[in-house]
Protein backbone atom coordinates (compact mmCIF):
# COMPACT_ATOMS: atom_id res chain seq x y z
CA UNK A 1 0.00 0.00 0.00
CA UNK A 2 1.09 3.63 -0.52
CA UNK A 3 0.40 6.58 1.74
CA UNK A 4 -1.13 9.36 0.12
CA UNK A 5 0.93 12.05 1.98
CA UNK A 6 4.25 10.82 1.74
CA UNK A 7 3.90 8.46 -0.82
CA UNK A 8 6.10 5.65 0.37
CA UNK A 9 5.15 1.75 0.22
CA UNK A 10 4.19 0.51 3.75
CA UNK A 11 2.14 -2.66 5.20
CA UNK A 12 -0.48 -0.54 6.29
CA UNK A 13 -2.93 2.54 6.01
CA UNK A 14 -5.01 4.46 8.07
CA UNK A 15 -7.90 7.08 7.45
CA UNK A 16 -10.64 8.73 10.21
CA UNK A 17 -13.69 9.18 8.22
CA UNK A 18 -15.77 10.43 11.64
CA UNK A 19 -14.72 11.34 14.97
CA UNK A 20 -16.50 13.97 17.06
CA UNK A 21 -16.43 17.15 15.54
CA UNK A 22 -14.60 15.75 12.40
CA UNK A 23 -16.93 13.89 9.24
CA UNK A 24 -15.50 13.55 6.33
CA UNK A 25 -17.59 10.96 4.53
CA UNK A 26 -18.22 13.14 1.30
CA UNK A 27 -14.50 14.10 1.08
CA UNK A 28 -12.08 12.01 -1.08
CA UNK A 29 -10.34 9.46 0.38
CA UNK A 30 -6.71 10.06 2.35
CA UNK A 31 -4.93 6.99 3.31
CA UNK A 32 -1.78 7.72 5.76
CA UNK A 33 0.94 5.46 6.71
CA UNK A 34 1.54 5.79 10.67
CA UNK A 35 4.14 8.02 10.56
CA UNK A 36 1.84 10.54 8.64
CA UNK A 37 -1.47 9.58 10.56
CA UNK A 38 0.49 10.25 14.15
CA UNK A 39 1.76 13.59 12.94
CA UNK A 40 -1.96 14.53 11.27
CA UNK A 41 -3.63 13.09 14.64
CA UNK A 42 -1.26 15.79 16.60
CA UNK A 43 -1.94 18.22 14.51
CA UNK A 44 -5.29 17.87 15.00
CA UNK A 45 -5.50 19.07 18.55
Amino acid sequence: MQCDTCKKEVDSVKRVVVAKGYNRAMARPLFNCPDCFAKKEKNKN
